[in-house]
């Protein structure tokens, strides 16, 4: 990051950015401030376990793994410090209680500071960890972002404000960017929105949104305030120093894994004609 800061003073541009991040927003908060030089960037990473083949023993994890390690380094098995475990194997009905002892640990370290002693330079200096990205498959990121997930009709893990679609007598939201044909249940017949012009990610207003929904006065506006803003709750992520970490949903990951092998499976039953749907009604 040092090289990329005097490149960018020498030459006004950067030739090129290819790490865990590639945009402005990291390198935003170095310029600012709020990433030091010993300081330590962390990412946090949930997802579920079966121990055994065949057997019933789900299980979750979730892990810290330290970013200032270099990338042939950092995903090491020495190297990922676990988080916390989480036995099956029935799902947690509230997997925040176990999650809440961990970022309890990472918002008492960011308010008070990480004292190490540095053997090489032989001196003391306080670090202060900076939460970067929070990482899962898709049904694992509303536990970190309090969204409603891929189906709900603002799905979009990094809060773009493209809104989905949804069949008549159906609650599944589906993220089709062209106006179907006939009859549009309300909600759903906005128009066509190009490919080429996606809206942006962005937290100007999720804020907002956010405050609308704690706010809402019975469970029936909260449930149309969640509809209409794809936020089910505060996460908990919120209770960290916000100078230390990148900010709600600048945070949030998408899952490009599962998006991989649907679309292979949609497309190749899509050109073979062997893909299912059903009649419009």
């Amino acid at each position: 990051m040092q090289q990329i800061i005097e490149e960018l003073r020498r030459t006004r541009s950067i030739s090129l950015v290819d790490d865990v991040t590639a945009g402005w927003d990291y390198l935003g908060v170095v310029l600012k401030g709020d990433i030091k030089k010993d300081d330590v960037v962390l990412m946090v990473s949930l997802d579920g376990a079966q121990l055994y083949e065949s057997k019933q023993s789900d299980c979750w994890i979730y892990i810290w793994i330290i970013l200032n390690l270099a990338p042939d380094k950092r995903y090491k098995k020495i190297h990922v410090c676990p988080g916390g475990f989480i036995p099956g194997p029935n799902k947690p009905k509230n997997i925040n209680s176990f999650l809440f002892v961990g970022l309890h640990h990472l918002a008492a370290l960011q308010c008070e500071g990480l004292c190490i002693w540095d053997a090489s330079e032989d001196r003391f200096f306080t670090l202060d960890p900076y939460l970067l990205f929070t990482t899962a498959d898709r049904p694992g990121l509303v536990c970190w972002d309090g969204m409603v997930g891929h189906s709900g009709k603002n799905g979009c893990h990094v809060y773009c404000p493209t809104p989905g679609r949804r069949k008549n007598h159906s609650m599944h939201y589906y993220p089709a960017l062209l106006k179907p044909h006939g009859n549009c249940p309300l909600g759903s017949d906005h128009p066509d929105i190009n490919v080429f012009r996606l809206p942006l990610g962005s937290s100007g207003d999720y804020a907002d949104n956010l405050l609308q929904l704690v706010s809402a006065p019975s469970w029936r506006q909260w449930d149309i305030c969640k509809t209409e803003t794809g936020i089910t709750k505060p996460p908990l992520i919120l209770g960290l120093n916000p100078t230390r970490l990148l900010g709600v949903p600048l945070c949030m990951t998408t899952d490009l894994m599962h998006l991989a092998s649907n679309l292979s499976d949609l497309l190749l039953s899509l050109w073979c004609s062997t893909i299912e749907c059903n009649h419009p009604v």
